[in-house]
């Protein structure tokens, strides 16, 4: 049965494309932390308690999901209402005798991850052989009932698996539809439009700026008074650039002052 399922699996991994960790697809759809609950058969309650332990240690080994026991804190619950152990005859000998047993784990499953709830019946069965006419001891019941539910856990992190594909395939079937492909585009031309009207209004902002600065220059040659302007000096530079140097003065005489500090020194004169 161990075999049937490592060949499962192998399929589910080769249908997705490829090698992916369990805790990815639990991680996708569980809202953490969980609550796990089993809720005991006073019929059976040691079976429970192996229950609770076993799923508990599933939820954190096998899918890497933090737990918790506080019912307000919990985001995502893996809850067993019910389980059941029983034993039936497998296999008769030519005499009719019962040669060999099946022990069954019917476990009934609920769940709450991000996208609701669902639930999952599984059956898992482990078989023991014993000579004609004698039942199966319990010993040997307790050890196929504990690999019974070993096979019952394989088979829901195989449905955690699954509903983790499907979820991920329906996420990307929406982002592919067509109205969200139009509604992403219209976006981007919506975007494209407000960059275009943002470049056009800084345009005409700098020709405006432009304009008055025309209008102010022309403005101001319209105002001189020409009366005012001494035509003797028309000739001159507004501004008259002299260097001279630190050991003499702008007439040419020497200061005083060594040559060794000596700065080049720039003068405007009007």
């Amino acid at each position: 049965m161990r075999l049937l399922f490592a060949f499962l699996f192998s399929l589910v991994l080769i249908g997705c494309g490829g090698y992916k960790p369990v805790a990815q697809y639990s991680k996708n759809i569980f809202n953490e932390p969980v609550l796990v609950k089993v809720k005991i058969d006073p019929e059976d309650p040691s079976t429970g308690e192996y229950l609770q332990d076993e799923i508990s240690r599933m939820a954190i080994n096998r899918l890497n999901l933090s737990t918790t026991k506080n019912v307000n804190k919990a985001k995502g619950y893996i809850l067993v209402n019910s389980y059941t152990i029983n034993t039936t005859p497998a296999t008769k000998d030519d005499n009719g005798n019962i040669i060999r047993y099946s022990i069954n784990a019917a476990i009934e499953f609920a769940v709450k991850d991000k996208k609701g709830f669902w639930s999952k019946n599984i059956v898992a069965s482990e078989y023991v052989a014993v000579k004609a006419e004698s039942s199966v001891s319990q010993v040997a019941k307790d050890k196929a009932t504990k690999v019974a539910i070993g096979k019952a856990l394989d088979s829901f992190v195989l449905a955690v698996i699954q509903r983790g594909q499907k979820l991920a395939k329906e996420e990307a079937e929406n982002r592919d539809k067509p109205e969200n492909i139009e509604d992403k585009t219209i976006n981007n031309q919506e975007s494209n439009t407000n960059n275009s009207n943002s470049l056009e209004s800084i345009s005409d902002s700098a020709g405006e700026e432009e304009s008055n600065i025309e209008s102010d220059s022309t403005a101001s040659e319209d105002n001189v008074d020409d009366s005012n302007i001494d035509e003797s000096n028309a000739d001159k530079p507004l501004i008259n650039l002299v260097v001279v140097d630190d050991d003499n003065d702008q007439n040419g005489n020497d200061t005083g002052l060594s040559n060794e500090n000596s700065t080049p020194t720039k003068i405007l004169s009007y």
